[in-house]
């Protein structure tokens, strides 16, 4: 059974990110979480607050339509 958190490591690695590049994307977008604590995220050792999530999960999703695909990660919050 796949957990929230795991999707998003999921397609971070299909969107042919590192964590560092994750990261920036992530900072650039206004994550303000350290390298580690997005690591941790995606390992499952920390929950990121909403906010964190869906800001990751905007950055990857941003980086699959990049490569011609969709937006895959739904975002926990609405509008």
């Amino acid at each position: 059974m796949t957990r929230p958190l795991d999707v998003l490591d999921v397609y971070c690695r299909e969107a042919g990110l590192s964590y560092g590049e994750l990261w920036l994307r992530y900072f650039e977008l206004g994550g303000m979480c350290a390298g580690f604590e997005l690591e941790a995220f995606l390992h499952g050792l920390q929950v990121p607050s909403v906010y964190d999530h869906d800001i990751i999960a905007l950055a990857i999703n941003e980086r699959l339509v990049e490569l011609g695909g969709h937006h895959v990660i739904p975002y926990l919050v609405d509008g």
